[in-house]
């Protein structure tokens, strides 16, 4: 299962109660399929950068998820036929997670590594520069 953020703008005259109905039928989507769903935000009203059918502002909606291709496959082809969602962008996010871990990881073992090159010096009593001299 791999990690995935779908974002997809909906018609700015849409109703909260439309809105709703969307996520609920992508979170059915997706845990039928088996997939988990991680996080479901929603943004609010912004403003487009450009004119999208004729609307200059949009309600946002982001859906984090664990899925594979076919979950992904179907929530995408779900989007495309409603007609309140405007735009949508899927991304699969594991080589950005795997490279957060990586830095993260990598952090660590240098802070491990100063923080044991420190106590030797302080616990022989002297200061750095004492035992410089």
């Amino acid at each position: 299962m791999r990690n995935y953020e779908i974002m997809f703008i909906v018609n700015p005259n849409a109703t909260e109660d439309e809105i709703d109905k969307i996520n609920g039928q992508l979170e059915g989507v997706i845990t039928g399929g088996g997939g988990e769903i991680q996080k479901v935000e929603k943004m609010g009203k912004r403003k487009l950068a450009y004119e999208v059918s004729k609307f200059r502002e949009g309600s946002y909606v982001l859906f984090v998820m664990g899925a594979n291709g076919d979950i992904v496959k179907e929530c995408e082809r779900r989007l495309r036929v409603m007609d309140a969602v405007i735009k949508y962008l899927t991304v699969c996010t594991d080589e950005d997670v795997r490279r957060v871990e990586k830095i993260r990881r990598y952090r660590q073992k240098r802070a491990a590594r100063r923080g044991s090159a420190e106590r030797p010096a302080s616990a022989g009593g002297e200061s750095a520069e004492e035992a410089m001299e």
